[in-house]
This record gives structure tokens, sequence and C-alpha cells, in this order.
């Protein structure tokens, strides 16, 4: 494994590198704040301890940040591992990613 980056990537059979990022597991978001009865998505981003905006971005897919997913855990009582799912990435789409941000 080596790191590229902020990015580790870990050398596969191919030649290719895998690029691993984490996202916040689909449809959690949406589970927690029903389970929660919480209406709003101001106030439920409140609870996780992140800004309506970055609430946004999560259901939209975006990487998450470490604390975004410790707001989460502590929230909720989870695990890091019951909110985050690990995903490997072509080193192409990882590039075309990091030229994004």
């Amino acid at each position: 494994m080596e790191r590229w980056g902020d990015i580790w990537c870990m050398q596969i059979p191919s030649g290719e590198q895998a690029i691993q990022t984490a996202m916040i597991r689909p449809g959690l978001i949406d589970r927690l704040r029903l389970q929660s009865g919480v209406k709003s998505d101001e106030a439920f981003a409140r609870l996780i301890g992140v800004s309506r905006p970055t609430l946004q971005r999560l259901r939209a897919g975006e990487e998450p940040t470490l604390r975004s997913v410790i707001g989460i855990a502590t929230a909720f009582g989870l695990g890091l591992g019951e909110v985050v799912q690990v995903i490997e990435a072509a080193e192409s789409e990882a590039g075309e990613k990091a030229l994004a941000s």
C-alpha cells in the first residue's frame, strides 16, 4: 500500500492502482433522520454536528470528513464502520475527482 496525496493506494495485479475512499452508507442519513423524529434538515444537521449544506453534500455521496462521520456515529451510538463504507475507485476516477476539487 502506498500513499498518493491524501489517498491510500493499493497495488493490484493488473498494474492499476485501487484508490480507496469512503462514503456514508446509502440511505443511512434518511433512515437516521426518520428514526430520530427530527423534522427539518437544519435540526438534523445540528444534531450530527454539521451545516445543512454539508448534510446535503453527504446525502449526494460526497466523501465525508472524519468529523462528519464521528458526528453521526456519536449522535446515534454507532461504530464508524456502521456509518461509512469503503469504495475502491480506478486511479483515473480518483485523479478526475482530485482535479475537480
